[in-house]
């Protein structure tokens, strides 16, 4: 049965294998709050993302990693408020989902539980960004009944598309 947790210190082989993966197929780590490289150790991450401590985050935000059959499948930061900067590109949730199990309903089972815990924290309405050009991101976000706003022009011309969730 999956679980939906903190990564603990317990979890360094867990952990490595999941970082090997995404290195391997020489991939941007997302969320970016979990790659092996912002820290000085295991333990340092460990620790960091339990406290809320990170180094690329400005606002208070909890960690989670989902675990199943002794293999994390992915992991997501949840924002708990949004500074002028996450409002643009960023929002409330960043989530990554390791290759192999991508197109398997995961995407759709982390946003989900990221919502409810943003409920569960005092959040009303939930902000979510992607690339435009992110198929699939855009496909979890509007199955999981994301409101597209006005969208984010990036000084290099990018788009992020923008989206908001009624979770009251």
């Amino acid at each position: 049965m999956a679980e939906f947790r903190e990564l603990a210190m317990s979890d360094e082989s867990l952990y490595c294998n999941y970082m090997k993966e995404w290195i391997d197929n020489d991939e941007q780590i997302v969320p970016s709050i979990t790659s092996i490289t912002k820290y000085s150790c295991f333990e340092e991450l460990v620790h960091e993302l339990a406290h809320n401590k990170t180094h690329d985050e400005t606002v208070d935000n909890t960690t989670f990693f989902l675990i199943d059959d002794e293999e994390i499948i992915g992991a997501v930061n949840i924002r708990h408020h949004l500074n002028d900067s996450l409002k643009k590109v960023g929002g409330h949730v960043s989530y990554g989902i390791r290759k192999k199990y991508r197109g398997k309903g995961y995407g759709n089972k982390i946003l989900k539980k990221a919502l409810d815990y943003l409920s569960r924290i005092g959040v009303q309405e939930a902000l979510i960004t992607c690339n435009a050009d992110n198929e699939i991101s855009l496909s979890v976000i509007e199955h999981n009944g994301g409101e597209e706003i006005e969208p984010y022009t990036k000084e290099d011309g990018t788009t992020t598309r923008r989206f908001l969730f009624d979770i009251a």
